[in-house]
């Protein structure tokens, strides 16, 4: 099976909610990240202590509370 391919990488402020669709987050530090996963019953899930580097799951929607990952440090991909 082939490695996914991201080709961009947007900041996400988590010091609001912030929506969009991404295919992938990229943690520059560890914490707590509460997201919406794409498709049914995937609102509100907090992954806890993300060690840090790629968490690959489809996010629609970043949560700031719920997220203690220092603003700057966290990034989209597609």
């Amino acid at each position: 099976m082939a490695q996914p391919t991201y080709t961009q990488a947007y900041d996400i402020p988590t010091n609001a909610d912030t929506t969009g669709k991404w295919k992938a987050l990229y943690a520059g530090a560890a914490g707590d990240v509460k997201v919406d996963m794409y498709g049914p019953g995937g609102e509100g899930l907090v992954f806890t202590m993300v060690a840090g580097g790629l968490l690959p799951i489809s996010v629609t929607k970043v949560y700031n509370t719920g997220t203690d990952i220092t603003n700057g440090k966290l990034r989209g991909l597609n």
